[in-house]
């Protein structure tokens, strides 16, 4: 399962309705990763909040790199509990570890700019998280591993949107962030790999294909 079924343009134009009062249509680039119920809300306590200088694709890639870091800390914790293999536990630990940083440094950034980011999953993905809750043994693992390789395919694209950005500090961030990301892409591609191996059926049917675009 992939939660990262989203509609950017839903995005932008709350965004753009809050900050600016005003609803021009954008055109999305990359792929997108967050719902569309997902907003960022300005707290400059006092003087003007910087969310209405920043272009539709900035506000919106904060947005989807906060949802984003937070769906990865909470299903790895949450994949601590459900998974028997210790290579999907240390994989889990990994991203817990490196998402919780990249979080906070996003969290520092975004309270420079005067920027409140999302302090829960929205709803699709509290939906797709409550889902796997539900799920046992090897059918999560399958499904944690599917999600991480495609996700992290995805967020990938975004944050190479996101390095050519005019902002600095954005720009920065993602590019500091890229490395990371691919190195977590090469990890989930190896891992699912073995996942599949070890759920592999009785007539060596493999389970569906993962989109696995970024190899490097």
């Amino acid at each position: 399962m992939n939660y990262r079924k989203t509609m950017i343009l839903g995005v932008c134009a709350a965004f753009l309705l809050q900050a600016c009062n005003q609803s021009p249509k954008t055109e999305s680039q990359g792929t997108s990763t967050l719902s569309a119920d997902t907003v960022l809300d300005g707290h400059a306590d006092g003087k003007n909040s910087n969310l209405s200088k920043l272009k539709p694709e900035e506000a919106s890639f904060i947005a989807q790199a906060a949802v984003g870091g937070l769906m990865e800390v909470e299903v790895g914790n949450l994949t601590l509990q459900k998974t028997k293999l210790e290579q999907v536990k240390d994989f889990a630990k990994r991203m817990i570890k490196d998402h919780t940083q990249a979080n906070s440094e996003l969290q520092t950034l975004a309270s420079g700019m005067g920027i409140k980011l999302p302090g829960a999953l929205p709803s699709a993905e509290q939906s797709h998280f409550d889902a796997m809750k539900q799920m046992m043994a090897n059918e999560y693992d399958q499904n944690y591993m599917d999600m991480m390789v495609n996700d992290h395919a995805k967020t990938i694209d975004l944050f190479n949107g996101a390095s050519r950005f005019e902002n600095a500090e954005l720009k920065s961030f993602a590019l500091k962030m890229l490395p990371v990301l691919n190195e977590h892409n090469r990890m989930a591609i190896r891992l699912d790999s073995l996942v599949k191996l070890e759920n592999r059926g009785p007539k060596g049917d493999d389970l569906p294909n993962v989109d696995k675009r970024h190899k490097n």
